[in-house]
């Protein structure tokens, strides 16, 4: 009656789950459509999306967005536990990178617009776009963000959910690990600094003074999210947590969010035609410097520390987290 489960999920309730995430993307889908055939739907200025930049961005995030659904799809059926693993770890971790920050970011925003009676959430035209437009955009964001991070989570768990919840325990490579957490944690501890600066008002390093709460709501969720990468990647590397799928999760997310969201901005800062004036901007240079190296260096610690979870013992077994077998096992393999 509650469908077959798998891994200690019911695959009915997941699938229902990756549907509905694909139908919540399809307003973002019809806007950039209706945008990329001509169409002044949700536009203040008709001629906004017909410069070139405009166009291949449109093309790019459309793209993206299918890209998209397809691995909600794939995380949700029984084909998708049969493609290779980077295929759907990779894609996913650029999604949750770029959705996290957003899902963070626009509810503080709204709240703070709706409580100061300023930008698009009075319904004033914001940047060429209608109010409504943001609404329809960002609503889609945050449902997509939790519909995949569900359907993420049923794969996980139906197929490494054992591995992650075994204990996180010393590395061979830890005095390796920790040089880099350290060169994270500095990294980090400039993004972070500046991003709050930024978020309660400074100005500073910024390639524009005037600045609205969106953008400070922005901020405020990348110096969290930046920090909860570091707190979760130190915690992973240490091997100190008595299940290893939270550090993982929050290394994860963080590194995702510093890389993917860094180059992000970099890309439309830097882009031939951009309507963005990064002159004047080199604070915001050093922040976006700093965020992609250390979202990269968080990332490969985070994935050589996975693999040593996978790592197999010489007899052929799988071991625990640091590749070595545990206390229990040689007890029993040895006797008392």
């Amino acid at each position: 009656m509650g469908g077959d489960r798998l891994g200690g999920v019911n695959t009915a309730t997941a699938r229902a789950i990756g549907y509905l995430t694909v139908v919540a993307m399809l307003p973002y889908l019809s806007l950039k459509t209706a945008w990329l055939l001509g169409s002044d739907l949700g536009l203040a200025q008709p001629d906004l999306m017909s410069s070139p930049a405009f166009v291949t961005g449109n093309l790019l995030t459309a793209a993206m967005e299918l890209v998209a659904a397809v691995l909600t799809l794939a995380l949700v059926r029984d084909w998708g536990r049969r493609l290779p693993v980077w295929s759907l770890l990779f894609p996913m971790w650029v999604a949750a990178g770029l959705l996290a920050p957003v899902m963070l970011a626009a509810p503080l925003g709204l709240a703070a617009e709706l409580i100061t009676g300023a930008g698009t959430a009075s319904g004033d035209p914001e940047n060429g776009l209608r109010g409504w437009v943001y609404a329809i955009v960002y609503t889609g964001f945050i449902l997509q963000g939790l519909g995949l991070a569900a359907a993420f989570a049923h794969h996980v768990r139906a197929r490494w959910g054992r591995t992650l919840s075994e204990r996180g325990e010393y590395s061979p490579a830890r005095e390796v690990q920790i040089l880099v957490t350290v060169a994270v944690g500095i990294l980090t501890a400039v993004v972070v600094a500046l991003r709050l600066y930024w978020a309660l008002g400074g100005q500073a390093g910024l390639p524009v003074a005037d600045r609205d709460l969106p953008q400070q709501a922005m901020d405020a969720a990348s110096a969290v999210l930046a920090f909860a990468g570091l707190f979760g990647l130190g915690v992973l590397v240490s091997g100190r947590s008595r299940r290893i799928w939270w550090p993982l999760g929050a290394a994860w997310i963080g590194s995702g969010s510093m890389l993917c969201s860094g180059l992000y901005q970099v890309v439309i800062l830097l882009a031939p035609g951009s309507p963005f004036d990064a002159a004047g901007g080199g604070g915001l240079a050093l922040v976006l410097v700093a965020q992609v190296l250390a979202g990269a260096l968080a990332a490969a610690t985070g994935a050589f520390r996975l693999v040593e979870l996978r790592t197999p013992d010489r007899s052929g077994r799988e071991a625990g987290p640091a590749g070595r077998v545990g206390p229990d096992r040689v007890r029993a393999e040895v006797g008392p």
